[in-house]
């Protein structure tokens, strides 16, 4: 897991799928705080133009073969074909987003993914490892109170 984890941190691109302008959206937070780490960001949305100035790509297909992280910041029910579309891409890992709400988990999605051997992270938000202040907080307090999820959260490929 600490591989993959690391892997994907340690990437300069990555892509969020399901970012929007608006206000409540998770994804549209997510790329704020990539953005302020210096992240080369991609929102993928089709309903959008731009996202805090940055274009929208209408679909995972559409980005430059050299992103290879995304990040799903959508409902479970729209994970599986965002995940059809990263197949044969540049894409290699994933990170399903669990924030507020349900999350982006599918477990077909997962599954796509297995077989096509792009690694899953899922069952946190992805901010734990990126950003500091709260965000380390809830790391070290899942950390300490063995609330981090285990090996069996992240693919095995």
């Amino acid at each position: 897991m600490r591989n993959t984890i690391q892997n994907f941190l340690d990437q300069k691109k990555v892509a969020i799928a399901g970012a929007s302008p608006k206000k409540d959206n998770f994804g549209k937070y997510l790329l704020t705080e990539l953005n302020k780490l210096e992240k080369e960001v991609y929102p993928v949305n089709p309903h959008y133009d731009n996202v805090e100035g940055h274009t929208c790509i209408p679909s995972v297909k559409d980005l430059p073969a050299d992103v290879e992280n995304l990040i799903l910041a959508v409902p479970p029910e729209l994970s599986v074909e965002i995940i059809e579309q990263a197949v044969g891409s540049g894409i290699k890992r994933v990170w399903m987003v669990k924030g507020m709400g349900k999350g982006a988990y599918s477990e077909k999605a997962h599954t796509v993914c297995d077989e096509n051997k792009i690694k899953v992270v899922y069952g946190f938000c992805p901010m734990m490892f990126y950003g500091g202040g709260g965000h380390k907080f809830h790391l070290w307090l899942r950390k300490t109170f063995g609330k981090l999820p285990g090996e069996y959260l992240v693919s095995p490929n």
